[in-house]
């Protein structure tokens, strides 16, 4: 499903464009290419806002620099949506690790 320009008025991903009814990891590869589509949108036309968005999700600068640097075969935007899905996982880790109840996997952006 092609994502429109206007569809993003900001970082968060309307569930709509995630498939209903299929397995998670179809989910999980669908809602990588919704991301990488934002996160390209966001080097065309904001990338202070890409950059704030980073700072603000804690993607470590030190590793987004590795990345790029050994992964020359991934485009920039895919590079960064593998790690704002990897600290995203982090934090869902840690928050179960120190609480008793169910896993909290909403997002904070």
């Amino acid at each position: 499903m092609p994502v429109a320009d206007s569809v993003f008025s900001s970082f968060e991903i309307d569930g709509s464009y995630m498939p209903s009814g299929s397995d998670d990891e179809k989910r999980f590869q669908e809602l990588r290419r919704v991301l990488i589509l934002r996160i390209e949108e966001l080097i065309s036309k904001d990338t202070e806002k890409l950059m704030w968005i980073l700072y603000r999700i804690d993607v470590n600068e030190k590793k987004v620099h590795e990345a790029l640097l050994t992964n020359s075969s991934l485009n920039y935007a895919e590079v960064l949506a593998d790690l704002i899905i990897e600290r995203q996982i982090e934090k869902v880790k840690t928050r179960k690790q120190f609480n008793d109840g169910p896993a909290d996997w909403s997002f904070d952006v």
